[in-house]
């Protein structure tokens, strides 16, 4: 009889540790959560040239995965509640602020936050297992 290694051991128990993370509603939500890495990124770092208008159309992207995330019980609530928290605060330092106004004023007032967002969103990546393989679509 072959002897199986303790990586593939390890490997299969962590594949049916995991049996719910395969899913077909998970495997949606970490494409969707994929699909907005580049924005995360442009939210945790917006280039000098990018206005307030563009900022508020890159967190409104964000609204529909985030709410999905919510509904999620596999997310534990201060997961999920940080990524709406800091997807509010970064919007709470825009208020009343023009659409064509430029957001290099804001960047300091916004940093931490875009970091706790990006390092949120990274969490939940984790929590749900989503493959390293999938792609921005």
């Amino acid at each position: 009889m072959r002897r199986i290694g303790p990586w593939l051991l390890a490997a299969a128990a962590l594949w049916v540790g995991c049996g719910g993370s395969s899913s077909a509603a998970t495997q949606a939500l970490c494409q969707d959560l994929t699909n907005l890495a580049p924005t995360v990124a442009f939210l945790a770092a917006p280039p000098p040239t990018a206005t307030v208008g563009e900022v508020r159309g890159a967190l409104d992207k964000l609204d529909s995965t985030w709410q999905a995330v919510h509904d999620r019980a596999d997310v534990p609530d201060n997961e999920d509640d940080a990524l709406l928290a800091g997807q509010e605060d970064y919007r709470d330092v825009l208020e009343g602020v023009g659409d064509d106004d430029s957001f290099a004023p804001y960047l300091p007032a916004t940093a931490g936050i875009a970091q706790g967002l990006a390092h949120s969103y990274e969490t939940v990546c984790v929590r749900l297992v989503c493959p390293a393989y999938l792609q921005p679509g």
